[in-house]
């Protein structure tokens, strides 16, 4: 009895999703296997990979028509086929092979190298004729290959550099559609060194490697490709919006996204000479700002709106402080408008000594603590005797000052003194009234000077005579 286990495995650098299973065969595990293309009932073992360890100089490799960067991590597993191409095709030479296939670790076929044409040498004799093309009607692109892709009805002018006074280069060409004009470009400034092969009206049949061959033997070659080309239309959907509707070669369409989403791939895609775009159609996304972590335990998170203008809100417990904005916001980029806040022990400042008085402080002076006031003999305290550290670190009521004052002076027999107090402020003035049928035997006025005593003696009240 054999057990099978189907999975879904992701493989090579562009992360194909393949069906893969492995089997237990008299008691081992046999695989993977892997389906030969997705959903695909054809599996087949799973080869050694291949790898790109350099890229030549002036070469591009691609794989999907994306270009590669060799590292040590990128594997191409068994059957991937990748792309050499010259960087600028036509002023360089591409040599060995365009196309490589992945067979069980080795690369079947020899790398490609690409080598500098006469544009780079002076149009020097020893070096292979540089290859330049103008377009006079239509569009053109270079695929991966390298190959240069016109539009059915394009007209194109293919010239061959080298010095006329060296004499005639020689167009060859694969196809057997028609014979091509050749001959020295008709522009005076060119046609010293430019020998030109005209293509007018392309069609299909046209296609195929056009060669020149310099006198000295020396020759570069170019592969044209005559194709309608077109790539599926992109239309707008209630998020994705889309400006531009062209789909033939080289166009493009550019990608929006509203207010409150962001966009999931690229910003504008290139219709490729393969017929499809140059990056799948990208999508629009809720902006989501990262979920937040406290890591200060005294801090109180109210509310959270991740999404794009959503806010949080924070406070801290009692006897701590903000330090930091108290609402954050989520912005258009997906990050937070400020940093988390922190929160900070609220300490009132130290009071001031209090002059002709004492001044009682809590350890800490922490929220909710309270600091007491007194003062001296012969003072009185003018304000609040006892004041609270509150929450936003100030005291509940500001110091007191102490004051001189005299005593009360006491009661005259047959009178009373107004206004009664225990004790009065210096300056001022008490008055000595008397009962019906007396009077003051002195001053009827008393004030408190500034040593602290009265200025005369209690006066007393003496019977009147009428």
């Amino acid at each position: 009895m054999s057990l099978e286990v189907m999975f879904m495995g992701v493989v090579g650098p562009s992360d194909e999703k393949r069906v893969c299973k492995i089997k237990c065969i008299d008691g081992r595990w046999v695989g993977p296997l892997c389906s030969l293309q997705q959903d695909s009932n054809l599996f087949q073992s799973i080869f050694r990979p291949c790898h790109v360890h350099n890229i030549p100089k002036h070469t591009i490799i691609t794989h999907k028509q994306t270009p590669i960067t060799p590292s040590p991590e990128l594997e191409f597993p068994h059957g991937s086929v990748i792309n050499g191409r010259c960087q600028q095709p036509g002023r360089y030479k591409l040599q060995r092979d365009a196309t490589l296939t992945c067979t069980n670790a080795s690369w079947m076929g020899k790398f490609p190298v690409c080598i500098q044409s006469n544009y780079f040498t002076n149009y020097s004799d020893s070096a292979p004729p540089a290859l330049e093309w103008s377009i006079g009607l239509g569009r053109r692109m270079v695929d991966v290959a390298g190959s240069l892709v016109l539009l059915p009805g394009s007209i194109l002018h293919l010239d061959c550099s080298y010095p006329r006074l060296h004499g005639n280069p020689n167009w060859a060409w694969t196809s057997t559609y028609r014979q091509y004009p050749t001959g020295w470009a008709i522009n005076r400034q060119e046609r010293e060194l430019r020998y030109r092969l005209s293509l007018y009206y392309a069609k299909t049949d046209d296609s195929g490697v056009f060669i020149c061959t310099t006198p000295t033997g020396q020759d570069n070659y170019l592969h044209i490709l005559i194709k309608d080309v077109s790539c599926a239309p992109v239309s707008s959907s209630e998020l994705l919006e889309v400006e531009g509707d062209s789909v033939g070669l080289g166009d493009t369409v550019s990608f929006s996204c509203p207010t409150g989403y962001y966009l999931n791939g690229h910003n504008m895609l290139t219709c490729l000479p393969s017929g499809d775009w140059s990056a799948p159609i990208p999508e629009c996304h809720v902006i989501h700002c990262p979920g937040l972590s406290l890591s200060d335990t005294r801090l109180r998170l109210h509310s959270s709106n991740t999404t794009y203008l959503g806010s949080a809100n924070f406070s801290c417990l009692t006897g701590f402080m903000l330090e930091g904005s108290g609402v954050i916001t989520c912005t258009q980029n997906g990050t937070w408008s400020n940093p988390v806040p922190t929160c900070r022990e609220v300490i009132c400042e130290e009071v001031k000594a209090l002059f002709h008085g004492n001044v009682k402080f809590p350890l800490r002076r922490r929220v909710g603590d309270s600091v007491f006031f007194t003062c001296n003999p012969g003072y009185v305290l003018r304000g609040h005797s006892i004041a609270f550290c509150t929450q936003s670190g100030t005291w509940s009521h500001s110091s007191p000052t102490c004051w001189g004052s005299c005593n009360h002076p006491g009661e005259p027999e047959h009178g009373h003194i107004s206004p009664r107090r225990p004790w009065y402020h210096v300056g001022t003035t008490v008055l000595v009234t008397c009962k019906p049928g007396y009077c003051p035997a002195g001053p009827d006025r008393l004030t408190c000077l500034a040593i602290r005593r009265w200025s005369a003696p209690l006066t007393i009240c003496v019977p009147s005579f009428g």
